[in-house]
């Protein structure tokens, strides 16, 4: 028994020192498609890339110290990653990557491999587009393409952020890339392009972008190509997007409080007397005078303006407790602003003729009250071949599109309302009242806006920012882009008499 029973342990310790034994690994990499050897190929032990080689000029390789019942992840550029077992004279065939190799890049002159093409470029095709919920194509950009920075002026709705491609060129001149829609260049907002109608992007970054378009693509190119029609029967497409805009950066650490406020002004205003007036007289002048001189705000009610603050503790009056209105400038001006876009579409054709059509409507409500952005577009596409050689074709797109913004300016700091939140004090209101805390009807503003003077007579509630709202006009994009061409598949006259 006893003589089993070490036989039994023996037994267990040599298979648990064997499993947990290091080999040596040798094999051969070569390419599924046509056997040849792939030179340069990774191999490494999977979940742990400290143990690790390259295929050598035949595609062969050596990996020592390999964990027993390891696996090996051997990967190469244009095919794909393979993880197999590590084993004693491999051999992995790796396939093609159509994804990589396959790819169709539209370039100045038509369309293009990205296996054969030689420049710097980049697509985004509408499979990603479609699970974007943006306004526009500088959105789309943001974080997708290496080498294209986008950044947002503000974050008003349909806002259009500035585009650079590998950073900026002239410290003078224009630095925006050149937008090419459907062949053509594009000089409108780029808001006016529904990002359902695209069907890929692709960004030409370096000298490649020139090869066409000459100086005006130094920034690089962005071409635009829009959906078509497909042979087949009619097929429709609709897509409903329901989303919500609210605010993701916390607010800063601010006096909230209208006590707090008073005191601290209080406090600054009497520190800058002093040095005139002695630490009693300048105490006594800031509390009779803090209201009449500084703030000229009195947001409490039943008391006086110069007895608010107690020049002796230089707090407070406990007799302060009623606030003549409850307007508070970090929750008021913002809401949870709902966005809602709904598309159509429609395409299909035959051999000969192939048409696409496509609705749709953008609402777009902002997280500051009151900013919005619509958008009603349609675009039609029919391509038409005629014989065996020549292909036409035609696009017909319309934009309308409405943006309700905070000021007609969007460089004010009243048209940022974050910035414009964060610095006013908490004791001023939002909107107009009288001294007993009654709202104020039945004022006329004066204001002057881009050196315009203008006014505005309110019956009702008067805002203190509602004057700098305003509605950017109505921009309405009207586009026909004709083509002419050769069908898909045609080929030239061989020399043979029909």
């Amino acid at each position: 028994m006893g003589k089993r029973l070490w036989s039994f342990i023996a037994f267990c310790t040599l298979a648990v020192g064997m499993a947990f034994a290091q080999q040596t690994v040798t094999g051969k990499v070569v390419e599924q498609a046509t056997g040849e050897a792939v030179v340069g190929a990774s191999v490494f032990v999977d979940g742990n890339t400290a143990v690790g080689t390259y295929t050598d000029i035949n595609g062969n390789f050596t990996l020592n110290n390999v964990p027993g019942g390891a696996r090996l992840k051997i990967s190469y550029i244009g095919l794909k990653t393979q993880t197999v077992p590590a084993r004693a004279k491999m051999r992995v065939a790796l396939e093609t990557d159509a994804q990589t190799t396959d790819e169709v890049l539209v370039v100045a002159y038509g369309s293009q491999k990205k296996a054969t093409f030689t420049g710097a470029a980049s697509t985004i095709k509408a499979e990603k587009l479609e699970n974007l919920q943006v306004s526009n194509i500088s959105q789309a950009l943001e974080g997708q393409v290496a080498g294209v920075q986008v950044a947002s002026g503000s974050g008003q709705p349909g806002s259009v952020g500035s585009i650079r491609i590998r950073g900026i060129g002239s410290i003078a001149a224009d630095n925006d890339p050149l937008i090419v829609l459907d062949g053509v260049p594009y000089v409108g907002s780029l808001n006016s392009i529904p990002t359902h109608d695209i069907e890929s992007l692709t960004i030409l970054k370096d000298a490649a972008a020139n090869s066409m378009y000459g100086a005006r693509g130094a920034n690089g190119v962005i071409m635009v190509t829009t959906k078509s029609g497909r042979q087949g029967k009619v097929k429709i497409d609709v897509d409903a997007k329901y989303g919500w805009n609210t605010r993701g950066v916390p607010t800063y650490d601010i006096i909230t409080s209208p006590g707090e406020y008073y005191e601290m002004a209080y406090e600054a205003y009497r520190n800058s007397l002093v040095s005139e007036k002695g630490m009693a007289g300048a105490s006594a002048y800031a509390a009779a005078h803090l209201i009449d001189e500084v703030l000229h705000y009195n947001a409490f009610q039943g008391v006086a303006d110069d007895q608010l603050i107690n020049p002796l503790t230089g707090k407070l009056n406990p007799a302060a407790t009623t606030l003549k209105w409850g307007d508070d400038w970090t929750k008021d001006p913002f809401e949870t602003g709902i966005r809602q876009e709904y598309t159509v579409g429609i395409s299909g054709g035959t051999e000969d003729t192939k048409a696409y059509l496509s609705l749709g409507h953008l609402n777009d409500k902002g997280y500051v009250v009151g900013s919005k952005f619509d958008r009603f577009s349609g675009r039609a596409k029919v391509d038409q071949n005629i014989g065996q050689f020549i292909r036409v074709g035609g696009t017909l797109g319309y934009a309308h599109t409405d943006r309700h913004l905070f000021d007609a300016s969007e460089s004010t700091n009243y048209s940022n309302m974050f910035l414009f939140t964060q610095s006013i004090a908490p004791i001023y209101p939002i909107w107009l009242y009288n001294n007993d805390g009654t709202l104020r009807s039945g004022v006329t503003v004066i204001y002057v806006t881009n050196s315009n003077k203008d006014s505005i007579t309110y019956n009702g509630k008067t805002g203190l920012y509602d004057i700098f709202y305003s509605a950017k006009p109505s921009n309405v994009v009207f586009r026909f882009i004709g083509t002419l061409g050769v069908p898909s598949g045609a080929k030239a006259n061989d020399g043979k008499q029909n």
